[in-house]
């Protein structure tokens, strides 16, 4: 940890969010002060949130959700397999690689075939990202969310997710890191999270973000 440490000491910059993952917490970091600290909920066992150096540069309010192959074949697929309506439920659309949608009905759910298709989760309250999406590059794919299962932030044991991190109070956070991006208070970003509109905002001052393994 020692090295961990002196290997970002003095090079994260005056404002940055650092992501703990072994203490599955989130901070927003200011002039080398803590201002804000939230409970996050970080990747299983067997599917580990990554390291990740990189900027914040979009904030997306009611997100899509694309669900990545790994989940659509270790969850989606058993699951369609015992509830057909399982997608209809969940208000997830299934798209072709030419973009028309599929119908769930006319696919073969017993073989993996389906994992060649989009699934995409409209915005709403029980879409798996809820009300926000924080994004920044990364050769994983990771990104930060709001999460509807709020009941998870209370475990001890907070390695719930599929590598993506889950923030406690998210739209704290994005508040804050939407400070110098002109038309995006705080009553705004609620205004629109009511419509439930998919709206991306690019950032107007990037902020650095690090996924660190300190524990």
């Amino acid at each position: 940890n020692v090295q961990r440490l002196r290997e970002k000491a003095g090079t994260l910059g005056n404002r940055y969010v650092l992501v703990d993952i072994p203490a599955a917490e989130v901070e927003a970091v200011e002039n080398d002060r803590v201002v804000a600290r939230h409970t996050a909920i970080v990747g299983k066992i067997d599917r580990q949130t990554p390291i990740v150096n990189s900027k914040i540069n979009e904030i997306i309010v009611n997100p899509y959700w694309n669900a990545p192959v790994s989940i659509v074949r270790k969850d989606i697929i058993p699951l369609m397999r015992k509830d057909p309506n399982y997608l209809k439920d969940s208000h997830i659309r299934l798209f072709a690689p030419n973009g028309s949608e599929v119908d769930p009905m006319t696919v073969d759910w017993t073989t993996d075939d389906a994992a060649k298709y989009r699934f995409r989760q409209d915005p709403g309250s029980n879409n798996a990202m809820a009300s926000v999406k924080i994004n920044f590059p990364s050769p994983d794919g990771v990104y930060m969310h709001d999460t509807p299962q709020q009941s998870l932030f209370g475990k001890l044991m907070r390695f719930e997710s599929s590598g993506c991190v889950r923030v406690q109070n998210v739209r704290d956070l994005t508040s804050w890191l939407l400070r110098d991006t002109p038309g995006w208070s705080r009553q705004e970003m609620e205004r629109v999270i009511a419509t439930r509109v998919n709206t991306p905002i690019k950032l107007a001052q990037e902020v650095p973000v690090y996924f660190v393994y300190i524990t």
